[in-house]
């Protein structure tokens, strides 16, 4: 996970504060203090209902977000996972079968860290990757396991090509299918309706008025922006990166051979 920046949250939380401000003012002009405190009970009862059904549907969609944000994390890890799993495992595989699968496994995460996530940034996967991922599926279709250790690890790596297959397919879907529009629609009109009705309460003092909408409106763009952070796990300012390929291209390269993997890891001697 990469944060490049919060530019595009300070604009989202700062330009609706400001906006919800500016539709109080407009209120005021419009409507008489006498007028909005002869609405008070109407206006609150439905400000309950309002802010209520509002309240819960943000709350809804904001876990969704992150639980796709987290659900991308883990499948990219599960990925890289299947991949060095693979590759560590062919060597128990006879020649020429395990040159190939080997081959075929640094081609893939190849493909996958230097063509296809710049890729999903813009919504898209790399259709060579694809056809990579679908060589290594397809690698052993003439292999017969004849030794006990052949026996032992076939199932193993056949089991872990699925794997390969299916977090890769979840991973395309992420990245095609994204924040749908009409809950964007929903979301911005929403928050529209619940700060108008915030302002519609005649308070003495404007300056207290503003900040109590003000502070509504932060939190309430504050959780949009969480939305907008998380609901795209292969694009924005906070994603999902391709450091578990690329942990991967280490393990092919025998990097970790040499070197600790973790930063915690230290060497033990006699």
């Amino acid at each position: 996970m990469v944060f490049s920046g919060g530019a595009t949250g300070v604009l989202i939380v700062s330009s609706s504060v400001i906006g919800s401000m500016l539709m109080v003012l407009l209120v005021r002009r419009i409507f008489s203090a006498e007028a909005l405190r002869q609405a008070h009970d109407v206006t609150g009862n439905l400000m309950a209902i309002v802010g209520g059904f509002y309240a819960v549907l943000l709350g809804m969609i904001v876990v969704d977000s992150l639980v796709r944000f987290e659900k991308a994390l883990d499948g990219v890890q599960a990925e890289s996972n299947c991949v060095a799993d693979i590759f560590l495992l062919a060597k128990q595989l006879p020649e020429p079968y395990c040159s190939d699968l080997r081959s075929r496994c640094r081609e893939y995460v190849h493909e996958v860290v230097e063509h296809e996530w710049p890729l999903m940034k813009k919504g898209q996967v790399s259709m060579e990757a694809r056809r990579e991922a679908v060589g290594i599926a397809q690698c052993l279709d003439e292999f017969e396991p004849s030794a006990e250790s052949e026996k032992a690890v076939y199932p193993i790596i056949i089991g872990l090509t699925q794997e390969l297959w299916h977090q890769r397919r979840d991973r395309g879907n992420t990245v095609e299918y994204g924040m749908s529009g009409i809950e964007w629609f929903v979301l911005v009109t929403g928050c529209i309706i619940t700060v108008f009705f915030v302002g519609l309460f005649a308070v003495e003092s404007h300056r207290l008025q503003l900040l109590v909408t003000g502070l509504t409106t932060l939190v309430i763009s504050l959780n949009i922006y969480l939305v907008f952070l998380f609901g795209y796990p292969f694009s924005g300012e906070c994603t999902v990166t391709d450091r578990p390929f690329r942990i991967d291209v280490d393990i092919f390269d025998g990097v970790y051979d040499r070197t600790p993997a973790h930063a915690s890891e230290k060497a033990t001697g006699a």
